[in-house]
């Protein structure tokens, strides 16, 4: 009994784990692309002010 329960919570905290990673890489990626955005927006602009 004390076996399934131990497998259960390594279950439990590994799905968690991958839930947390999944959600941390995708905040990554969406900062990364938002970053991006304002970077070459400003490089955009400070470039047509020259211009």
């Amino acid at each position: 009994m004390i076996h399934l329960t131990l497998i259960i919570v390594d279950f439990l905290t590994g799905l968690l784990a991958a839930g947390a990673w999944a959600l941390a890489s995708a905040g990554g990626a969406i900062a990364a692309v938002v970053g991006g955005g304002v970077l070459g927006v400003s490089l955009f602009r400070r470039w047509r002010r020259k211009g």
